[in-house]
């Protein structure tokens, strides 16, 4: 299987990675420095692990995000198409695409504020502000 690695061939998915978290990278002037606690992220995250257990290629086409596909279907107009995961050059026009979109954009908002983030002017407020009217266009 070691070709096949960062090959972009869809029979290989990454189900775990290592990020060793020890340096913070200035914005301004990309100088690194020593973080105070530094740590290791395992990398397994919940969506990797529902798809594992759902037995899928993507994702996307686990119950984790079914629902969301599912509501978003609903809001749209009577005869629009459903989510049918299509992906590339089988994605004509980006339907499926932009179904993933609004239901990535749905979730960073969920996780952000039930992390305490408010929407607002500044900081991370303002990130989820953007978020939200990036999502409604």
């Amino acid at each position: 299987a070691a070709p096949l690695v960062n090959m972009d061939d869809a029979s290989v998915i990454e189900i775990w990675n290592l990020v060793f978290i020890q340096f913070n990278r200035d914005g301004r002037t990309g100088e690194l420095s020593s973080l105070p606690a530094k740590h290791v992220d395992t990398g397994l995250g919940l969506e990797r692990l529902v798809a594992i257990l759902n037995e899928k290629p993507s994702n996307y086409d686990t119950d984790a995000f079914q629902f969301l596909f599912d509501a978003t279907h609903q809001l749209l107009p009577e005869g629009s198409a459903p989510y049918q995961g299509k992906l590339g050059d089988e994605d004509v026009g980006l339907r499926d695409t932009a179904y993933r979109a609004v239901a990535d954009h749905i979730r960073c908002l969920c996780f952000a504020i039930a992390d305490g983030a408010v929407v607002s002017n500044e900081g991370r407020g303002y990130v989820l502000r953007r978020i939200l009217r990036r999502a409604v266009r």
